[in-house]
């Protein structure tokens, strides 16, 4: 088991991807916007406290095609994740928040300045996923080195996966205890910028498909307001905050 704290200055929070989460096509964006920008990042990175909590179990698959977390009561029935795992031996299951001051920060931003508030949320929502690309690269430079292989991440509400799963992960990772991570009863994280994601691992080399996810191939492409076209999501994770 893991459970970490990741330095501030680790996360860059990327513009490109907070004016993607504020719906920007590729307009043409003025100097003064831009500065608002660059100032809300720092306030952003000045109130983030990341942390995360990540375990390893072995799995296995029953005939129904229902993936069980041995040592835990948890199963997984979703045929993504039965695709996603079926030449796995063992799965990560993790937590990751950006703790309680951004989201306190954005609040109050919200009745004094809307926009700023808009911003610092999309700010907060990019340094979340920043967060989990750094802890599934240092999850994937370990497993390498036994020359095993990791598959994207996938979190519940994505795909077929019922966000209410979020509840039995967070469960069998004892996540308020250890990362200070709640959730009410239909599948909402507080603070909100937080993601729950599993990841497989195997010891066969993973196929592109499995690794890197397409907007284009996701099931929720047309009503995805943040989808990329074209491009790629890469590993990253759907999150609801």
């Amino acid at each position: 088991m893991e459970n970490n704290v990741i330095e501030r200055e680790r996360i860059s929070i990327n513009q490109s991807e907070v004016l993607r989460y504020l719906q920007y096509k590729g307009q043409e964006i003025d100097k003064e916007l831009k500065e608002t920008i660059d100032e809300c990042i720092e306030i952003a990175k000045n109130k983030i406290n990341p942390r995360y909590i990540s375990r390893i179990y072995p799995i296995k698959i029953n005939k129904d095609k229902i993936v069980e977390l041995e040592e835990t009561n948890l199963t997984l029935k979703s045929k993504d994740i039965y695709e996603l795992l079926k030449d796995c031996d063992e799965c990560v299951i993790m937590a990751a928040t950006l703790g309680i001051e951004v989201e306190k920060e954005i609040k109050r931003y919200s009745y004094s300045d809307l926009t700023r508030g808009l911003i610092i949320d999309s700010c907060g929502t990019t340094a979340i996923e920043e967060v989990c690309d750094i802890v599934q690269n240092d999850i994937e430079k370990v497993f390498l080195k036994q020359n095993k292989f990791i598959t994207m991440r996938y979190s519940p509400g994505y795909g077929d996966l019922p966000i209410e799963k979020n509840i039995d992960i967070l469960n069998v990772l004892n996540a308020q205890k250890q990362i200070g991570l709640t959730i009410t009863s239909n599948g909402i994280m507080i603070p909100r910028k937080s993601v729950v994601a599993i990841i497989g691992i195997s010891n066969l080399k993973i196929d592109k498909s499995k690794k890197e996810k397409s907007c284009e191939n996701c099931k929720n492409y047309r009503n995805c307001t943040y989808r990329k076209g074209a491009n790629s999501c890469g590993n990253k994770t759907i999150s609801k905050g």
